[in-house]
């Protein structure tokens, strides 16, 4: 097929800046905030900082991964593209069908904590108002269903919306971040020590010691990056490649350093001696949102309603962002004919893949629902209870934080999975191109970029997952044993393909590479 018949996406409609509101966009960086740190608490006690650093790391090494991928392949599909390019059919199409599962999971956890969890326990505790326990469901799907009409409307109006809410989003986070640590009495280093918290022995307990409370926490803490790479499905829609890779290296070090400081700002705030109380506190609202509490007892109102506010922004941009990055590699590997035709098509006026992505905004709006009426049903709340109650029921707020749990368990092995696939393509990379060292530095180099590196990356986000099956723990495990359900489907699809359509995994993957397009050597020179 020509590259006229290859269907494509618009080239020349986001710059450098927008690939990297795209990029923070889809981390969520307050959503992770007053979310994924307040489940990490959860676990880790006063140990959550170091999880959040040891995630920060771990990411730090997978910018390493994505720019040597990055620099040799550019378009729709992303992940997939590179790691068809790197690796193989076999594991691009593995790889692709679990990035939409991660991608889907995580859109619809953040809404159903968000909607479900968040803005009841801050009306409940700040104005004391109570409201129905049905008003989840419908928040839930404005925050998926109103980003995926922006994700179809098109790029460049989503980007120009993203642009000032990610740029004031980090800003914030950072500034009252720092005066909470400024302020706050219980500073100290102790915080990255696993073994200087005798006094949370007990509570580290049941999840195998602290090594183990921190596997756990770290479930939370990787997933706080789920949208990591949120910038590689638009390698065709950007002017040049190149600012993909500026995109994802800048994208995730301004993340990782802000998140590592509010974990650390909101448990010196709380008292590193004292959070027991949070986690056992018999007011629900205070479990649900102890990082909007904190920020309100030194700043004020500004610190509590400013990050309530900025973590609703987050929810919706979040949401728009992922949906539009799961939409075109489904719009990728359509193409590819690897998933049905069907996908691939492409609005004649918008030129976004919308059959893609309204596929995906259903998707997530079906998971969100489903497992929230299994995590009633887990509470003791049957259908009819659960919606005709009010959000002052303790079983109403403790569901839907299982249901965040659980899906962001499903969006972890998703994420986990692929990044494992990422960084065995590099290896596998540059072990195929034997290259030639100008020096003893330079094989020292090569040696660490491309083996060493993505290996220790994939070690820690191993732990992480090890961690979420094992001791067992609800409702971490039974994500996990529907996520590895998921991979033998996706590995069994894959192995299918292989054996009955050969010709299709030829091209996947490999139909459109704007490097190649641009006329850059596929085998520069590192």
């Amino acid at each position: 097929m020509s590259q006229q018949e290859v269907p494509r996406l618009k080239k020349g409609q986001v710059s450098t800046l927008g690939a990297l509101v795209e990029e923070i966009a889809a981390m969520a960086p307050a959503c992770d905030v007053v979310a994924f740190i307040t489940s990490a608490i959860a676990y880790a006690f006063a140990l959550t900082p170091l999880a959040f650093l040891l995630a920060t790391l771990a990411m730090y090494l997978e910018v390493n991964t994505l720019y040597h991928l990055a620099k040799r392949h550019a378009s729709a599909g992303g992940y997939y593209g590179y790691i068809a390019n790197a690796f193989g059919p076999v594991p691009a199409t593995i790889s692709g069908l679990l990035y939409v599962l991660y991608q889907v999971t995580s859109t619809a956890a953040i809404p159903t904590y968000i909607g479900g969890a968040i803005i009841p326990a801050f009306l409940d505790y700040y104005y004391h108002i109570v409201l129905p326990s049905w008003l989840w469901l419908p928040l839930i799907l404005v925050f998926v269903i109103v980003p995926i009409t922006l994700a179809i409307i098109g790029i460049r109006p989503q980007i120009t919306t993203l642009k000032f809410a990610s740029l004031f989003e980090v800003t914030f986070l950072a500034i009252i971040g720092a005066i909470v640590i400024a302020k706050a009495p219980d500073n100290t280093l102790a915080v990255f020590n696993p073994f200087a918290w005798p006094q949370y022995a007990k509570d580290f307990a049941p999840y195998g010691g602290p090594a183990g409370a921190l596997g756990l926490a770290m479930v939370f803490s990787i997933t706080s990056f789920i949208g990591y790479g949120g910038s590689a499905p638009l390698g065709e829609e950007v002017e040049h490649p190149k600012q993909i890779l500026r995109a994802l290296s800048l994208g995730v070090f301004i993340v990782g350093a802000v998140l590592t400081e509010m974990a650390y700002g909101i448990v010196a705030g709380w008292g590193v001696n004292n959070l027991t109380a949070l986690t056992n506190n018999p007011n629900p609202d205070v479990q649900a949102i102890p990082g909007i509490i904190v920020m309100g007892l030194y700043l004020g109102i500004i610190g509590s309603m400013g990050l309530f506010l900025v973590a609703m922004n987050s929810a919706f941009s979040d949401a728009v962002a992922m949906q539009s990055n799961a939409g075109r590699v489904y719009f990728s590997m359509a193409r590819d004919n690897v998933i049905p035709k069907w996908f691939s098509k492409i609005h004649p006026k918008y030129h976004t893949p919308y059959r893609a992505l309204t596929f995906i905004g259903i998707a997530s709006s079906i998971s969100a629902i489903l497992t929230a009426f299994a995590m009633f049903a887990a509470n003791g709340l049957n259908p009819i209870q659960a919606l005709t109650t009010t959000t002052a029921n303790a079983n109403v707020l403790q569901a839907l934080a299982d249901t965040f749990e659980f899906l962001t368990t499903m969006a972890l092995f998703g994420m986990v999975l692929t990044h494992f696939l990422l960084n065995t393509s590099l290896i596998t990379l540059f072990f195929r191109l034997k290259e030639k060292h100008k020096d003893l530095l330079h094989a020292i180099f090569h040696i660490l970029q491309h083996y060493i590196a993505p290996a220790v990356a994939t070690g820690i986000l191993g732990y992480a997952l090890y961690a979420s099956i094992w001791p067992p723990v609800l409702p971490e495990t039974p994500a996990g044993i529907i996520s590895i359900a998921f991979l033998a489907f996706a590995t069994g699809y894959a192995i299918y393909l292989k054996i009955y359509k050969p010709h299709v995994l030829t091209q996947a993957g490999k139909k459109v590479n704007l490097w190649a397009e641009e006329g850059e050597s596929s085998a520069k020179n590192e």
